[in-house]
């Protein structure tokens, strides 16, 4: 047909109804309070680190210079102005990284409350888009922490108390919101085209999702809703590519006549949102990924939890990601994180740690042993390695 690209990938009648399915998921309120409790499982054990750092007095330590995101290597670097200092490696978890996320976390919460009232403008990339401002601390974490495993930055582990339990909250938080987040929340970029795409990814995602035993048809909206690239988008909701060709005769001071269906599809359908442009279609041939301009379709307009109520079918909802078979880490307290106060019995025969005076070697305690004391006072110990 005259005017639609060749070759384009398009899905299937149960693969379309999958996709339509799949947007309405990721879009609920539902999954993003999901989300939410994800998050606010790494907020609080963030809040348990820097609360045990604080205990330990290190802190202050940070304050007053003598740890400075990490530990001295020895090497002392010029300062530019005749001094010098030592060189310090690695970072961590300090009561201004905990207000960051505390942050990012009030964002999701104001995201998740407004979208249970019906607001969708929590997706956007704008002065309303919470959701866009809620990623930025783990988004920097994930970075970070990608940096520290291949040793362009490090961490001062001894110093970050549940650092393990830190990184596993982070990555449990990152595969959820990245579940449903790249192919909903608008991007930067505004000039983007649209965020799903029919091609092998999709083709191979689709059938490990969950559905439910009797999977919805697509609606066939009653009345022509139409946008094309560039122009507002009338509402938030699921919209799909379609052709329209270009009507024939000169309508200088009358209206063009509203096009008649069947409208052939020319892409995979998306969410959009409301206020916003409409964006190219991103669509997929065996050789090549395109971008072109189209006219979207409205089939559904998300007016969810408008009226103060939740859809029975988010009951049903089935989620892939965090990984369920990942293990969370032993807590630090049944590990080598151990700690124990001078005069206390050693409670495993090890090799032990001072962690109240860092020029101390490690030491060697029996089991039974009280722990012993530094200089006269009480100190305490973390278990290192268990003999």
């Amino acid at each position: 047909m005259n005017g639609i690209p060749s070759g384009i990938m398009l899905p299937n009648a149960l693969e379309r109804r999958q996709i339509f399915y799949w947007l309405k998921r990721i879009s609920s309120y539902s999954t993003w309070r999901r989300i939410l409790e994800y998050y606010r499982s790494w907020v609080s054990i963030t809040e348990k680190s820097v609360s045990v750092a604080n205990d330990r007095g290190w802190l202050r330590l940070y304050e007053e210079g003598k740890i400075v995101g990490g530990v001295p290597t020895g090497r002392k670097i010029s300062d530019g102005k005749g001094g010098q200092y030592a060189e310090y490696t690695g970072s961590a978890l300090g009561e201004s990284s905990l207000i960051r996320i505390l942050k990012g976390f009030a964002h999701a919460e104001e995201g998740v409350r407004r979208l249970r009232l019906g607001d969708k403008r929590v997706f956007q990339y704008n002065a309303h888009g919470e959701f866009v401002m809620a990623d930025g601390a783990p988004s920097y974490w994930v970075t970070l922490i990608d940096r520290i495993e291949i040793g362009e930055n490090t961490i001062d582990q001894d110093h970050t108390p549940h650092w393990d339990e830190f990184c596993f909250a982070l990555t449990q938080l990152s595969e959820a919101w990245g579940e449903s987040s790249p192919f909903l929340i608008e991007p930067q970029d505004l000039n983007a085209p649209s965020q799903t795409i029919y091609g092998d990814y999709l083709r191979e995602r689709l059938p490990k999702m969950s559905y439910p035993n009797e999977l919805p048809e697509v609606p066939d909206a009653k009345e022509l809703t139409l946008v094309a690239t560039g122009k507002s988008v009338p509402c938030s909701g699921i919209w799909e590519p379609v052709y329209v060709a270009k009507p024939k005769g000169f309508y200088l001071f009358s209206a063009q006549p509203s096009p008649e269906g069947p409208l052939p599809i020319v892409g995979c359908m998306s969410y959009l949102h409301a206020g916003s442009a409409a964006p190219r279609a991103r669509q997929e041939t065996e050789k090549e990924s395109l971008r072109n301009d189209v006219t979207w379709r409205l089939l559904w307009r998300d007016d969810r939890y408008e009226d103060g109520t939740i859809p029975e079918e988010e009951r049903g909802y089935v989620f892939q990601q965090p990984d369920p078979a990942r293990l969370a880490p032993e807590p630090e307290e049944l590990r080598g994180g151990m700690r124990v106060l001078s005069d206390e019995p050693c409670p495993y025969p090890g090799v032990w740690k001072c962690l109240d005076d860092l020029t101390l070697g490690p030491q060697t305690v029996a089991f039974g042993i009280p722990m012993p004391r530094r200089q006269g006072r009480r100190v305490m110990w973390r278990l290192m390695k268990a003999v």
